[in-house]
This record gives structure tokens, C-alpha cells and sequence, in this order.
């Protein structure tokens, strides 16, 4: 049985840690002087000194010089983000770098102070950054929790699937529903954990409460949509409504993967078709799950019009599917090519696709990645 003890991260009594990566003593010093009340601040003078810190220590804030030699501060972003793709950055540049800077910002720095730096600036900036750093790095622990213990789920299920004795819809259901309570119980514990440190802290963790409830309430409505759904299956009961196909992705994102970094969404919003939303979160849920679990460290949910059709596209960069098996993959019920995997995915999504009227295609090449297609009619106006 899942406790309460094995998802609530342990609150932390420890300051948070800063990494000072600067070849200059006077502002690595300045630095870490400014800083050393609050923080535990560590300091390097080169870029690769800094990494190997970084790779024995977990950081919340690491702030790094643009300009330094033998490796300058975009190469040690590039290497920063490969070890910790959760600590904030906080780059420094002089005069004259501002473009650098505006390049460290698209490589993912979190943001970029001029030196001379401003005693107050900087450390409003830290402060901040490293408070929602924390906050990434302890919702990215709880993910990987919440994805083992899901797995431990998916593997009991297929153990007992043959015993269950209810039939294809309610194998479906139970396969669906796995994910979105497992969610839950995360946002429920995300939502106590911070409720409990309410009286310490200030207004920034009320809102982080009601986003986190608001989001509980959204996977409650997913899992009771999925039971309702079974409890209709055997009627002709439909009734479609308009669709907007952004919408449903960034909702799968944000609801149901914890806005987890390798997955992203495309194209424009207005593409609409008409069907249920619920149903059209279920097919994205499975098919996005079935990528990250094959090994994907990358996909992308991408939407688009053309041809008179609502176009949706998954892509992944995971290790992708023989020849036989992508052909197979579209006729009839498979055997999972994942260790703990049931099979039913794809056949539900068959399914969801084949009832909004659209048709389904999976294109594949082992070792580079997996793309499946959705083509949509549009609605009639």
C-alpha cells in the first residue's frame, strides 16, 4: 500500500546551496560574501572546477561569468543543464556582452545580471531563484516516484489482467485510470506539504496551494470521466462538442506529466475538431506515456490544419519500432514492447480515433524514434 510517508518530501532544515563560478576573486568573493548568511555558498574559478562541484553536490542556484578562459560561460551552461536541468542559472556579464547573455537566455539561463552587480538585485535574484529551484528539483523527485510507482501498477495489472473477468472496457478503464490517480496522489501530497509550511511562509505558496488543488480538481474530473465512460460503453450515447486541440495538449502537459521538460506541445491554437475532450485527453495521455516509456527523453505533441483535416502528431525520439510491429501495430491488439506494458494502449487510441471519425497512422524508424499521426475531419460549420 502507497503511504503517506513514501511521496511527501522531507522538509528540509539545510540552507539552500549556491555555486559561485567565476575566474575573478574579487566578484567570486564579493559574491559569495553577500551571500554567505543565507546560503551555503561554494565557489570555482574555472568552468570544469565548477562542474565537478556540481556533480558531487546538488546546487539551487548556480552563478556563473560569461567571460572567463579555457571554457566561457555558454559552455558551462551547455554542461550545467546535461547534469541538473532543475537549478537556476544566474549568468554575470560586463560591458559589452549583452548578446552573449541574450544566447545564454535561449540555452536555458534562468537570467543575467550586468557587473558591476547591484548588492539588492542580486540578492532579491537569488533568493527567488532559488526558492523556485527548490521547488523544481522536489516536484521532479515526486515525479520520478510517482513514475515508479506507477510502474509497480502497470506490472501488477498485467500480472492479474487475464483474472480480471470484465471484460475489454473495464481492462481499459483500469489501464486509464493508473495514470491520472497516480497524479493525484502527487498533487495531493505536493498540496499537504505545502499547506503544512503555510504558517512559515508567505502569499507565493497560497498560490502554489490553488494551482496545486486546482490541478487535483482537473485529474478527479479525468478519472470520473473515465468511469463514467465505462459506465456507458454499451450505450450509443455521444454527444461531441467542440475541441480545441492545443488546449487538450497543454492541459495532458500540465495536468497530467507535472509539465515534465521532455515534453513539449506545437502549432497554433483555434484547431478544433469536433468530438469528446475528454476522450481526446485520453489518446494523447496514452500515447505520450507509451513514448516516455519507452525511452524517450524527448516528444512532441504538434498540431496543425491542412488539407481540409485537424492534423495531431506525436513524435518521440525513443528507440522506436521494427517494420513488423508498426505494421501490425494498426490492425489488431499487439504485444506491449515495453517491459511493463499491457498492450492496450494504441488499441484504445485506435479506438478514440476510429469514434471522432478520424484515422490513426504510426511511421517509425528503430533507433531514431516513433511518430503517430491522428487525422481529424474538421467540423462542419
Amino acid at each position: 500500500m502507497l503511504t503517506s510517508s513514501e511521496l511527501t518530501p522531507a522538509p528540509s532544515t539545510t540552507r539552500p546551496k549556491v555555486l559561485v563560478i567565476d575566474d575573478e576573486y574579487g566578484p567570486r568573493e564579493s559574491v559569495s560574501f553577500l551571500l554567505q548568511d543565507e546560503f551555503e555558498v561554494h565557489s570555482a574559478d574555472r568552468v570544469d572546477n565548477g562542474i565537478e562541484l556540481l556533480q558531487k553536490e546538488v546546487f539551487a542556484v548556480v552563478i556563473m561569468d560569461i567571460r572567463m578562459p579555457q571554457k566561457n560561460g555558454i559552455q558551462g551552461l551547455e554542461e550545467v543543464r546535461k547534469i541538473d536541468p532543475d537549478v537556476a542559472v544566474i549568468m554575470l556579464t560586463g560591458y559589452g556582452a549583452l548578446a552573449s547573455a541574450q544566447v545564454a537566455m535561449s540555452l536555458g539561463a534562468n537570467e543575467y545580471l550586468k557587473k558591476p552587480f547591484d548588492v539588492e538585485v542580486m540578492l532579491q535574484a537569488v533568493r527567488r531563484h532559488a526558492r523556485e529551484a527548490l521547488e523544481r528539483k522536489k516536484r521532479s523527485a515526486l515525479l520520478q516516484q510517482l513514475e515508479e510507482v506507477y510502474a509497480a501498477v502497470k506490472r501488477e495489472q498485467r500480472k492479474n489482467q487475464a483474472q480480471l473477468g470484465y471484460g475489454q472496457a473495464a481492462t481499459e478503464m483500469v489501464h486509464d485510470l493508473c495514470n491520472p490517480l497516480v497524479v493525484a496522489i502527487g498533487y495531493t501530497k505536493l498540496l499537504l506539504d505545502s499547506a503544512r509550511t503555510l504558517r512559515d511562509r508567505g502569499a507565493a505558496d497560497l498560490d502554489r496551494i490553488i494551482t496545486y488543488a486546482e490541478t487535483l480538481e482537473k485529474c478527479s474530473s479525468f478519472c470520473l470521466h473515465l468511469a463514467e465512460s465505462w459506465r456507458r460503453s454499451s450505450r450509443n450515447n455521444v454527444n461531441f462538442a467542440p475541441v480545441d486541440l492545443r488546449a487538450a495538449a497543454i492541459e495532458v502537459k500540465s495536468v497530467l506529466f507535472f509539465d515534465s521538460p521532455r515534453l513539449s506541445v506545437s502549432g497554433p491554437s483555434g484547431v478544433k475538431i469536433a468530438g469528446i475532450r475528454y476522450e481526446i485527453i485520453r489518446l494523447l495521455q496514452n500515447l505520450v506515456k507509451n513514448a516516455l516509456e519507452s525511452g524517450a527523453t524527448s516528444v512532441t505533441v504538434g498540431i496543425a490544419q491542412t488539407g481540409g483535416k485537424a492534423v495531431l502528431t506525436i513524435v518521440d525520439n525513443g528507440k522506436g519500432l521494427s517494420p513488423e510491429m508498426t505494421e501490425l501495430m494498426l490492425k489488431k491488439p499487439v504485444e506491449t514492447t515495453k517491459e511493463n506494458g499491457t498492450g492496450l494502449g494504441v488499441t484504445i487510441c485506435r479506438h478514440i480515433a476510429i469514434a471522432h471519425h478520424g484515422e490513426l497512422k504510426v511511421s517509425s524508424v528503430q533507433g531514431r524514434g516513433t511518430t503517430f499521426t491522428i487525422e481529424f475531419p474538421l467540423p462542419a460549420l
